[in-house]
């Protein structure tokens, strides 16, 4: 049989039942309350880096990778076909004025002179040969015209003769026209013989002016083979750094090709490349900033290659400063182009937040959030960005990679 429970056991009951719901709902409001805060997102502050809007100077550039190169580089070239018989230095060795780098084979450039030298000595007995026949010639024909004048004057003496045995009636008048016609003859002979000598002169000019010219080509032609072979030593002719050499031993090369390259390590110049989408851009006189271990070197652009190769264009730079004590030979540096320059524009920091020349959102600490605001930004410089419209002056931006927090209006920052 049931029995009624007593009253202190029920109250006892039902006080545990009311405490347990109090402690269910101040549970629920507790988490409640909590809830948002604890689902929140939030940064470290020093898991970010931040920058602040500033107003200046902003230079927009084209960044590129560039080596440093001799300004001035000597090329040896070949004087004549020959063998490379022995390399006597190698790339990196430092020349001197007349240190020989090279011998060659120049044997066939010695017998060509040989050659010459015979050809010339031929020629000159030629001329001389030559001179000899026509001074004979020359002789000859003076001979004769003296020969002729003293006939020519017996002729006309024996004409004065008979002139005046005719005025006396001693001869007929047929011996007087005898005697006129021929001391007439005599000085038509004479006059003829002169004449020849004048003309025989000037062949004789002529004919010697020539094989003197000939003596002069073939004297030209063995004093320019000498001095080929005088240069086929491949001599240095100033102080620098051998760049290049032949490779290989026992390799003929032809007239005209290259044997060394010799750089003057006095001065130097940059050439750089960059992506072919920036050809447009790339005009010569643009000044042009060389980053060497951080720092800047002035200078400008001198000559863009007409040619695109594998997507890049390459362009060379003269430097302000082409002696600076930091250059060295094929040191690599980074390379800033100025495309545009503008003064007094509010600019922040770059980061992989966003990109320059866009519409972008970015995060800007507000206390201890940091809240999205559309920016828009304009030229592109090496360090900074142009901002056109949507921060201020002094504005603290994130510019890590905030992309996974895009979708949020604000971070909380601890």
């Amino acid at each position: 049989m049931d029995r009624e429970i007593e009253s202190g056991v029920r109250r006892a009951r039902l006080i545990r039942r009311v405490a347990v719901a109090v402690m269910i709902l101040g549970a629920a409001a507790a988490l409640l309350v909590l809830l948002p805060g604890v689902l929140r997102p939030s940064l470290g502050r020093a898991a970010i880096r931040t920058a602040r809007v500033t107003r200046g100077r902003l230079e927009a550039t084209i960044d590129a990778s560039g080596t440093v190169i001799p300004a001035f580089e000597k090329v040896l070239s070949s004087p004549v076909e020959a063998r490379v018989e022995k390399i006597l230095l190698r790339p990196g060795a430092p020349v001197h004025r007349g240190d020989e780098i090279l011998e060659l084979d120049t044997a066939a450039t010695r017998l060509e002179i040989e050659r010459g030298a015979e050809r010339l000595a031929q020629k000159r007995n030629e001329q001389e040969q030559q001179r000899l026949r026509l001074s004979q010639a020359l002789a000859g024909l003076r001979s004769r015209i003296e020969t002729k004048q003293l006939d020519l004057e017996i002729l006309q003496y024996r004409a004065q003769q008979r002139r005046q045995l005719r005025s006396e009636g001693l001869i007929a008048e047929e011996a007087l026209r005898e005697a006129e016609v021929e001391a007439r003859k005599a000085q038509i002979e004479l006059k003829q013989l002169e004449e020849s000598v004048t003309a025989e002169e000037r062949l004789t000019d002529a004919e010697l002016a020539t094989l003197t010219l000939d003596l002069q080509i073939l004297t030209k032609e063995h004093e320019e083979q000498r001095r080929q072979l005088e240069l086929a030593t491949a001599r240095s002719d100033r102080d620098g750094v051998l760049t290049w050499v032949v490779p290989q031993e026992g390799t003929t090369v032809r007239r005209g090709e290259v044997l060394a390259r010799i750089a003057d390590l006095d001065s130097f110049r940059v050439e750089a490349s960059v992506a072919d989408v920036h050809a447009a851009k790339l005009v010569p006189g643009r000044p042009v900033r060389v980053l060497v271990d951080g720092s800047p070197l002035a200078g400008h652009l001198s000559q863009v290659y007409p040619t695109i190769e594998n997507g890049a264009v390459r362009f060379v730079m003269e430097l302000d400063d082409p002696s600076d004590g930091r250059l060295r030979n094929n040191l690599r540096v980074d390379v800033l182009v100025v495309t545009d320059l503008r003064d007094d524009v509010l600019t922040v920091r770059k980061g992989p937040y966003a990109r320059g020349g866009s519409v972008q959102q970015v995060f800007v600490l507000r206390g201890d959030r940091a809240v999205r605001t559309r920016a828009q930004f304009g030229l592109s410089g090496h360090e900074d960005f142009e901002v056109i419209e949507g921060l201020k002056l002094g504005d603290e931006v994130i510019v890590s990679d905030m992309q996974e927090y895009l979708h949020l209006d604000e971070v909380k920052i601890r």
